[in-house]
């Protein structure tokens, strides 16, 4: 009898960055003291829990890749950056506050926020080319790491793309994730040769389980 096999996908979002509130995609600050130890403490309590991984992925976004490769050296595990998971290009929003958004662009937050599949009101990257470019780089990494236990380092806006693919939503179910600094997610892809793979949200924004 064949058995399924299960890929597992961990997603840690980067800690709190220097620029704080301010609306970072291709704009690449670091973390501050505060964000790094939001992730040294998120990714003990998963260690803590029995968690492990065989490999180690990294947006390579400086807020992300900065940890990534100092705690794949503590753990004595491979980390690679993978381009394609940096976060979403908020063109003009770039490093402007919510505030600052509705101030000088009116009603297109909100706009883009309830309808992400047309075109991006803030003249960068469209959330339609955004959600293929995750979901061909979710599709890379489980056909490259099947069987394997991934971590993955990246920002808000992949996760929600991840699991707007990954749990077939429309792309306007994005809003509805809560994604704070640190947050932690798992998907499960179990494949079977007989089945398509079968993915499932197994923790969402977890301290450690």
């Amino acid at each position: 009898m064949i058995e399924w096999d299960c890929t597992h996908l961990d997603v840690i979002r980067h800690g709190e960055h220097v620029l704080a509130n301010k609306i970072c995609g291709v704009t690449d600050p670091v973390l501050s003291k505060t964000g790094w130890q939001q992730l040294v403490d998120q990714c003990r309590n998963l260690t803590e829990h029995g968690h492990y991984w065989n490999v180690i992925l990294t947006s390579p976004r400086k807020r992300c890749s900065e940890f990534a490769f100092e705690i794949s050296k503590s753990m004595g595990v491979p980390c690679l950056e993978y381009h394609n998971f940096s976060e979403v290009d908020f063109g003009e929003w770039e490093a402007l506050t919510f505030q600052e958004i509705n101030e000088r662009y009116p009603g297109q937050w909100q706009q883009w926020i309830s309808h992400p599949e047309g075109p991006a009101p803030h003249g960068g990257e469209s959330y339609g080319g955004f959600l293929l470019r995750i979901q061909k780089s979710v599709n890379e990494i489980i056909q490259n790491y099947r069987g394997q236990r991934i971590l993955l380092f990246a920002h808000a806006g992949v996760m929600r793309a991840i699991f707007c693919y990954t749990l077939d939503l429309k792309p306007s179910s994005l809003s509805m994730f809560c994604v704070p600094y640190a947050c932690h997610s798992r998907i499960k892809v179990y494949h079977h040769p007989d089945h398509e793979d079968w993915h499932q949200l197994e923790v969402h924004n977890s301290s450690g389980t």
